[in-house]
Parts: C-alpha cells; structure tokens; sequence
C-alpha cells in the first residue's frame, strides 16, 4: 500500500485551511472599539460547507460607509448605534453574548426571555436553537404596546475564503448563518423572519461581511422583504499583504496508527511558488533515482482537474510551471504528487 504523507509546515508557500475559532476575546464586543461599514448591493449568501469560496469582488459601494460605535451601558451591558441610528443593548461575558435590548425610531423592544445570538467558543458545526418573548413598543413616543415570541438559531454552517472589493482575500473565514422567525402581536399578528449571514475573520473583531433579509407577513396580508449587504472598510485598511492561513489536510481513510507510522521528512523535496497563485505556479522537485512521477490537479472534494505529468523521469532535479484554465475559479485546490509508492498532498489557492 503506498504511504500517503500528510504535510505541514513544509515551506513558507504552503497553504491550507485552519478551521477558525470565535472565542470573546478575539470577537466579542468591545467598547471603544467600533465598526466602519459600506453598504453593497444585495447578495446571496453563496454555498454552505467546508472550504468555500465566496467571491464579491464584483459588489460596488453604494455609500461612503457608517460606523457602528460600542459604548459601556449600564450594570455592565453594552450599547450598540447601529448604521441607522437605533440602540442594540448586550449582555457579553465569555460564555456568551445576549441581546437584551433594542431603541430606535418609532420602535422599542424589551426581553423578558433574551435571544443568546452566539456562544464561546463558537467554531464550525456548532450550532444552538432558543426561544425568546419580548414586550415591543411603537409610535413617536412608543406608546403603543404588543407582545413577540418566537424562536431563534445561530450556526456556524460554514468556512473557507472571503473575496471582497478592491483586492482583499481573507483566509480562514468563519461564517455563521443566524435566523430568527416570531410574532408580533400589535393591531394584528405578524410573521416575521430574520435570516443573517455573518462572516469572521482573523484579525477583525467584528463580523468583515454580512448579508440579511428579513419577511413580514400580516395576518390576511401580502408578504414583503427587505434585504442588504455590507461589509467592513476596516478590512481594507489593516488586511495583511501576505496572508496565508495554516496548514491541516486530513484524510478519512487513513487511521492514526498509519500516521503515527508515516515518515515524517518527505523523501521527494519540492517546493511551489507563488502559492496563493493567479496565472500561473512553478512546481520543482528533486529525484533521488529514476521515478515514476503521477502528478494532477483535484477539487477540494475530489473531482479531477487536469495531470501535469504522468511518466517516468530521470534522477535529478525537475521543473513544472502550470497555467489555470480559463475555467478553473479562484478558491482551493489539491495537487496529489505520486513518487513511485510516496504519495503528497498539498493544498494551493488560486486568487
């Protein structure tokens, strides 16, 4: 059986995914610090799952950007201006971070039963559902009063790269897909649903994109949406210039004793560069002796791409310089190396 070597660390140009982790330190509200946000036009959320890319680099500003301030409230709360004026109140310690409050104009909302909109640490799969009941208040001096309950859910359904305007790639981006449906009970019931898409990064305390829409549907009444998009002007100030995210390829069908027995240095030296990559990559690699070499490009989930070569080759060192095809979209790939009964996996990233 040939031996599958599972690489890390190999040089600096190697890249693959390291599942990321949202803990209150690293993404938890802060006060003092706040949140520049640019309004895009509206966008689908894009695929769920593993390693994904999700490319908006097409997406045009349609403001100049707000800012989401965080200030300390009282007993110890938070308070959040959002970009139109209204006053969102949290709860934030390490565990969690719960929405107690909201204040804007011509409505105000009061939990009796708070929603929990995410827990720490929070990573891809978790996922928690809740329930929550409110007092809710309308008109110029919210003097008129109804009742909300409903449920709520918060998943991390996703990670992989974040393409945004004006050139940034951002590596490792958790996204996390939250959702609340309920009723208000006012002059008559209606149904509402809240669904958010939400995108983490490294680096960046707050959420770098978020995409949402929400349906209210009266009792007896025709349904109506309304949705948006924006993503974080901090990204494009502080994104580093070379970011590469760390390295974790695992196989399914390799047990941990055949990796406590794999060797470690790779008899086959090779190195790939540039990795990220846009139009092009230079493989090269040094034969020991003379070696049957099976060299080809795969999907993340396995689908065949293209062999760069599969023949026998001479002791000594070999060069090999690929050229995507016009086809072949920016996100992650794999190149499977095959040295006689060595085999390498390696993760590349095209931009």
């Amino acid at each position: 059986m040939k031996n599958l070597i599972i690489l890390g660390f190999l040089s600096a140009a190697s890249v693959a995914f390291a599942q990321p982790v949202l803990t209150y330190q690293t993404h938890g509200l802060k006060a003092g610090e706040n949140n520049s946000m640019r309004q895009v036009q509206y966008v689908e959320p894009g695929g769920a799952g593993a390693m994904q890319t999700w490319d908006y680099t097409h997406l045009s500003p349609l403001n100049e950007g707000k800012t989401e301030t965080v200030e300390q409230g009282e007993n110890g709360a938070l308070k959040v201006t959002a970009v139109d004026g209204g006053v969102f109140t949290y709860a934030c310690n390490e565990d969690a971070n719960v929405y107690e409050s909201y204040m804007g104009p011509g409505r105000m909302v009061r939990f009796e039963q708070p929603i929990i909109k995410i827990r720490y640490p929070f990573s891809y799969g978790t996922i928690f559902t809740g329930s929550f009941s409110a007092r809710c208040f309308y008109g110029a001096d919210h003097e008129m009063g109804g009742n909300m309950a409903g449920n709520y859910s918060s998943e991390a359904d996703a990670y992989g790269v974040l393409l945004l305007p004006d050139n940034v790639t951002l590596y490792n981006v958790l996204r996390v897909k939250t959702k609340e449906s309920y009723v208000e009970e006012l002059c008559n019931n209606t149904q509402v649903e809240l669904v958010k898409y939400l995108w983490y990064a490294d680096g960046y305390r707050y959420p770098v994109f978020v995409t949402w829409n929400i349906t209210y549907t009266p009792e007896n009444g025709t349904p109506s949406t309304v949705n948006e998009s924006f993503y974080t002007t901090a990204t494009l100030a502080n994104t580093p210039a070379t970011a590469t995210p760390d390295i974790t390829i695992t196989t399914e069908d390799i047990t941990e004793e055949q990796i406590a027995n794999t060797i470690v240095e790779p008899e086959v030296t090779y190195s790939i560069f540039p990795n990220p990559y846009n139009s092009y990559f230079h493989l090269t690699y040094t034969l020991e002796k003379e070696t049957l070499v099976d060299i080809a490009l795969f999907s993340t989930s396995g689908q065949y791409i293209k062999h760069l070569v599969k023949s026998v080759r001479q002791k000594g060192p070999q060069h090999i310089t690929y050229n995507p095809r016009s086809s072949d979209l920016a996100g992650f790939y794999l190149l499977r190396m095959s040295f006689d009964d060595k085999v390498y996996v390696q993760s590349l990233v095209k931009e």
